[in-house]
């Protein structure tokens, strides 16, 4: 499938957007998106209380990665994780493309704006990323 110029169609996720949890939690979604693969990004992901969230930091993240099929479901997903395109500085995540360090795609994943306070660390930093 082609994507649009504004959505690369990989999404990279890591905490309640990952299989075990989507399926419960936004079953709407399920059917959007393929399972691709998993990945590594840079970040470091801090538990901010009822969820993880990734920043952009010294660190890798492991990631499951989803094929988007149809691209109504960035709507959703954007809803989910409380990110409004028209107002990045306000929403208590934002999304932007990454790449993948490990298979060198693109995918777009959610970082935790920088304007909310850091929950504590869940992984440790790895020199040289």
């Amino acid at each position: 499938m082609a994507t649009t110029s504004n959505h690369p169609e990989l999404l990279a996720v890591y905490g309640t957007l990952r299989r075990r949890s989507v399926f419960r939690s936004m079953p709407g979604v399920v059917p959007r998106l393929r399972f691709f693969g998993h990945g590594l990004i840079r970040g470091r992901i801090f538990w901010q209380g009822r969820f993880p969230a990734l920043v952009d930091e010294c660190g890798l993240a492991k990631v499951e990665v989803f094929r988007v099929v149809e691209q109504t479901v960035w709507h959703d997903l954007d809803r989910y994780e409380g990110y409004d395109p028209m107002n990045p500085l306000g929403s208590l995540f934002t999304r932007r493309q990454v790449l993948l360090v490990n298979a060198r795609h693109s995918a777009w994943a959610y970082f935790l704006n920088r304007n909310i306070p850091l929950g504590s660390p869940v992984e440790g930093c790895l020199s040289g990323f």
